[in-house]
């Protein structure tokens, strides 16, 4: 036992003097942690997945059983302190690392890389026992969990595979050291490397010394308890213990009885850790309830002003110039495809005059203009005179006013709905119908003027004045002809001049009402046909 503490005392000095501080590191620059994301715990059969700002580490599950610890049979060049062998029961299931702890798992947690490789999924080295006690309370405030140290005889049945273990080997997982571990080299490797063993787990041979919670005593196993043992009650000269060996370590100092310790302030190189978890954990969380079906109708009010809105639920269509669109333009074909994948709300109406000076306290102006009975005047008619940008500034408003978050729709959205999204039964010229004067105020009977909303009929979704009436603003920048591919939840273009206007307005020709027309003006335009619908997505 001399020469082995005077062989650990003399590798120990050599170390420190190559490896002259376990400085802290910074994580390589093309690293992305996702530190606003909460931890997601995943609890399986036989392990717990954890996700914490993006990294994931698993810890398998240890059942309870009874081994025999220390110098068993095929420990062949034990060292005393390895003796006697003796059973020892441990009474709780518990959960014990995969790995080792990368140094991406403790930049996550820590803020900082100890040792000298930056290999991310490396075992983090350099650290001695206070170091694990700080990243365990760290992690534990994180992630609401209690990981702690393995004890030694946790560390020692796992290494030998548990109750899964087949047969007793001399290192973990394998009598041949080097399907299990990496020894006898100057620096750690990529946790996982190697062969796991009966538990699935890895390096518990090589690559790191793992800290246990256990003070050290020589002559423990001589008298320590066989049930739930952990360690003498304190260590001599301060030591806990280590194990496992490590990427500098030989054949002897990898098998799974062999022992070593440092004092808790003990830095070297090649001293790492692995976790170790209770049985108990967090109730798991109830099944979510099912989400409550969705309304059609979703009333809003503003200021005293109520207005309502109607369910489009998601679905396929084919947007653009499709057969029913006659005189289409260029700019509306080819016809495609388009998927929508969110449910979300469409105004019943356009932006009520009422509701606009509800919300903003004042009407649009423009050169002078205002709200006029030449052009329709009167709390049930549409807002015009507005542009893109004041859409943008009522839209702000009014979601300070009611806490939702309303917008304008995508151009895609907005011919989904006027064309009566999954409730329509059949194709039509215009929203609803393909006789216009049905559906729309527009030219030919508007009296040149906008038109209380909802005077004409609605389309399937109970939309109205989706043809005529005033052109409605759209999300989407504009851009010229369709593209003829499938698209899902298409948005625009990322930039342009222009922004989308649809529906058509009161002084427009009747073919400029079609579902499928397409208009654009600059965001500052404001103009007595242009006015604005709400869209808001289902949650």
């Amino acid at each position: 036992m001399k020469l082995k503490n005077a062989i650990i005392l003399l590798l120990s000095a050599t170390l420190a003097l190559s490896f002259t501080s376990c400085e802290d590191h910074s994580l390589p620059e093309d690293t992305i942690l996702s530190k606003d994301q909460e931890p997601v715990i995943r609890e399986y059969n036989d392990k717990i997945s954890i996700t914490l700002y993006g990294v994931t580490f698993n810890m398998i599950k240890v059942k309870a059983g009874t081994f025999t610890m220390g110098a068993t049979a095929e420990q062949t060049e034990a060292y005393s302190d390895e003796k006697p062998a003796h059973q020892v029961t441990l009474t709780k299931d518990y959960y014990i690392g995969e790995t080792e702890v990368t140094n991406l798992l403790w930049f996550a947690v820590m803020g900082n890389i100890r040792g000298i490789d930056y290999g991310l999924n490396v075992p983090a080295e350099g650290i001695d026992w206070d170091d694990c006690q700080e990243f365990i309370t760290k992690l534990n405030q994180l992630t609401g969990l209690t990981f702690r140290l393995p004890t030694e005889a946790e560390w020692e049945y796992a290494a030998r595979g548990g109750n899964k273990a087949t047969t007793q080997t001399l290192y973990s997982g394998s009598n041949t050291i080097y399907d299990v571990a990496w020894y006898k080299i100057n620096r750690a490797q990529e946790v996982a490397g190697k062969s796991a063993n009966a538990l699935g787990l890895y390096d518990m041979s090589g690559n790191v010394f793992e800290w246990c919670n256990d003070w050290y005593d020589s002559d423990y196993y001589s008298s320590s308890p066989q049930i739930d043992p952990t360690g003498p009650e304190s260590g001599s000269g301060h030591y806990h213990v280590l194990r496992g060996g490590s990427h500098y370590s030989d054949d002897r100092e990898c098998r799974v009885s062999y022992r070593t310790y440092e004092g808790s302030l003990g830095v070297i190189i090649y001293y790492g850790m692995r976790l170790a978890l209770g049985e108990l954990l967090p109730e798991p969380e109830p099944e979510p309830e099912p989400e409550p079906e969705l309304e059609e109708t979703k009333t809003v009010t503003a200021n005293g002003v109520t207005f309502k809105m109607k369910l489009v639920e998601a679905g396929t269509f084919t947007m653009g110039a499709t057969s029913e669109q006659t005189g289409a333009y260029d700019y509306e074909k080819p016809a495609h495809q388009v998927t929508l994948t969110k449910d979300y709300y469409m105004g019943e109406t356009e932006v009520t005059q009422a509701l606009w000076y509800a919300v903003m306290g004042q009407k649009p102006t423009s050169d002078g203009d205002q709200w006029k009975s030449r052009y329709g005047l009167g709390d049930n008619y549409p807002a015009y005179y507005i542009s893109w940008n004041d859409c943008q500034e009522f839209i702000t408003k009014l979601n300070q006013l009611t806490g939702l978050t309303f917008r304008l729709p995508t151009e895609a959205e907005w011919e989904y709905a006027a064309r009566g999204g999954n409730k329509a039964t059949t194709q039509t010229l215009y929203s609803g119908s393909s006789t216009i004067g049905d559906v729309a105020w527009y030219r030919d009977n508007s009296s040149s003027s906008t038109q209380a909303v909802a005077g004409k009929k609605a389309n399937a979704l109970g939309l109205y004045d989706m043809s005529g009436n005033v052109w409605e603003w759209c999300n989407d920048y504009w851009y010229g002809s369709y593209s003829s591919g499938a698209q899902t939840d298409p948005t625009g273009p990322l930039s342009g001049s222009y922004r989308v206007l649809r529906s058509g307005g009161w002084s427009y020709s009747a073919s400029s009402c079609r579902v499928a027309n397409r208009n654009s003006n600059s965001v500052t335009y404001r103009n007595s046909i242009y006015g604005m619908r709400l869209a808001l997505t289902a949650k």
